[in-house]
Parts: C-alpha cells; sequence; structure tokens
C-alpha cells in the first residue's frame, strides 16, 4: 500500500504536473480572473523550473555533502549498487543500460583496476526474472563481457525500493553484515536517502556518488529553457517527498 501511495504522490509531486494543470484549468474555468492567475501561474513556474541556472545550483546544493574523493589506498569487499540503471529489452534479448549508467561503469572500472573484490546489485529491471526469465543469465553474461566474474556477482532481484533494497542486503549478506568495507554506489541526487535507509538497517557502507551534477559556472549558457530541466527538479522533489514519505513510514 505504502508503494503505491508513494508512486502517486511523486507523480502529483512533478513540476510537468504542476505546469499543465495549471493551462488545462485556466482551459476549463470560466472566471476570466482565475483564467489568467492559473495562466500567468504556468508561464511563471515554467519560466522558474526550466531555467538551467536554477536547477544547476539547487542540485549542488542538494549534494554538496555527499560528494567525496575515494581514498586511493583501499580495496573494498562489495560495491552495494542501486538499480535505475538499466532494463532487460526483450526485442533485442539484451541487456539495455540508460541515462544511469554510471551507477553500474564506475564499481566495473574499480573492479577490474583491483579496488572491489564483488559486485552486489539490487533492485534492477536488467536482471528481474519476475517480468523475464532469462534476464538474469543475460545481465551476468553482460557483466562478463566488461571483464567482471560471474563468481563475483550477486544479484538481488525481489526490492521494489530503496528501503526494500537495504533490508534485502541484510538478509542476503547476513546479519553480521555491517558494510565498513564496503562501498555504496548510487547517483549523487539520490544518495541521502539511500545512505539513510542502509544505516538504519545498519549498514554503513561508505557512498561513492555517480552522475554528479556538474559544478555550476556563471555563463549565458545556463540560463538556457528547456524540457531537460523540468525532469532534473523531477528527479530531485523526487528524492525532498521520498525522504519525506520515508521518515514517516519510519525508514530513516
Amino acid at each position: 500500500m505504502f508503494f503505491v501511495l508513494s508512486k502517486l504522490l511523486s507523480f502529483f509531486t512533478d513540476p510537468v504536473f504542476w505546469i499543465l494543470g495549471c493551462f488545462i484549468l485556466a482551459f476549463l474555468l470560466k472566471k476570466r480572473l482565475w483564467k489568467r492567475i492559473l495562466f500567468i501561474s504556468g508561464i511563471s513556474l515554467f519560466v522558474i523550473l526550466g531555467n538551467g541556472a536554477l536547477i544547476s545550483l539547487a542540485e549542488q546544493k542538494w549534494v554538496k555533502t555527499i560528494v567525496n574523493p575515494l581514498p586511493s589506498d583501499v580495496v573494498y569487499e562489495y560495491a552495494l549498487i542501486q538499480g535505475g540503471f538499466g532494463d532487460f529489452n526483450p526485442f533485442t534479448g539484451k541487456t539495455q543500460i540508460f541515462s544511469e549508467a554510471e551507477r553500474i561503469i564506475e564499481p566495473v572500472r574499480l573492479y577490474r583496476l583491483g579496488r572491489i573484490k564483488k559486485l552486489y546489485v539490487t533492485g534492477d529491471n536488467t536482471f528481474s526474472t519476475f517480468r523475464f526469465p532469462e534476464s538474469k543469465e543475460v545481465f551476468i553474461a553482460y557483466l562478463e563481457s566488461l571483464g567482471v566474474s560471474a563468481n563475483d556477482i550477486i544479484l538481488e532481484d525481489v526490492s521494489l525500493n530503496t528501503w526494500q533494497s537495504a533490508q534485502r542486503t541484510k538478509t542476503l549478506l547476513g546479519e553480521s553484515f555491517d558494510g565498513k568495507n564496503s562501498l555504496l554506489v548510487t547517483s549523487a541526487i539520490h544518495m541521502k536517502r539511500t545512505i539513510r535507509c542502509y544505516r538504519k538497517a545498519g549498514i554503513n557502507p561508505l557512498p561513492f556518488a555517480t552522475s554528479v551534477p556538474v559544478p555550476y559556472k556563471l555563463d549565458i549558457t545556463n540560463f538556457g529553457f528547456g524540457s531537460n530541466n523540468l525532469y532534473r527538479w523531477r528527479n530531485l522533489v523526487h528524492e525532498w517527498v521520498g525522504i519525506f514519505t520515508y521518515r514517516i513510514a519510519g525508514y530513516i
């Protein structure tokens, strides 16, 4: 029930929903005053939220405390990789990686450098046997083609959200697992909620953020408007809402 409610809340807090809602209501309502207010509100939201400079500043403030350099002399037992980087494509029969590709690319790179011993991947559609029974073997073959031994891959394909991923990690890796010699890998925007879920489960890995927003630099190009900026706001607002709802549920 909580999973469904959280998804609905995520939809209604999407900035695109706000903007479209203003324009649709402006079209449907008959009172001229409300039409004007809603139309101006829709335009204002697009101008504010579609601005590249504002979302860049907001992203950097959000991730500032969790982006740290990785120590150069440590070998980690596990990379605890959070899903959301890909899917299994039944048309091609292949693993397909999306915009969060760095979540899997960076751990593989560190593994090949000898910095990580095992890759633990949780909650991603690239190996969801519930949806496609063959997807797990295809994903393992994909990682093997990148130089990862099948013996060093652990896949968790049951969890549906970050909290469940943390709980399942504790179950699969053992109640004594504390994560102190492991990396927690997820996108920088998602890291605050993720690390809190793992700490709540008694796991304390070192945060290793990927897809880190490029530092903002005052430049005329940063003030451009585009739908991609609305998508970036969607991801950031999703995390704000996620932390709020997870606190209410007692997950963090």
